[in-house]
């Protein structure tokens, strides 16, 4: 795991944004663990709610309760 991606501590309501700047929905699970997710479970929708999952390895910024992809939004729910 990444030095810098160790030190971040995603948690279940952090906002998830896109590359383009598309606001992707909010965290809902770490995968398998929140000590060491390798994976965000992401959840998508106002009614109709649509998980996906975003490798850890596509966090290219975290901060304040936002977490930031290096994927576009095609691409993170293509399965990126």
């Amino acid at each position: 795991m990444d030095p810098t991606t160790a030190q971040w501590r995603f948690k279940q309501g952090d906002q998830v944004c896109s590359a383009d700047d598309h606001k992707l929905g909010k965290v809902v699970g770490l995968e398998p663990d929140p000590l060491r997710p390798t994976h965000l479970v992401v959840e998508k929708g106002l009614l109709f709610h649509r998980d996906f999952r975003v490798p850890v390895s596509a966090v290219c910024n975290y901060e304040g309760d936002t977490v930031y992809l290096d994927l576009t939004k095609d691409a993170a729910l293509g399965g990126g």
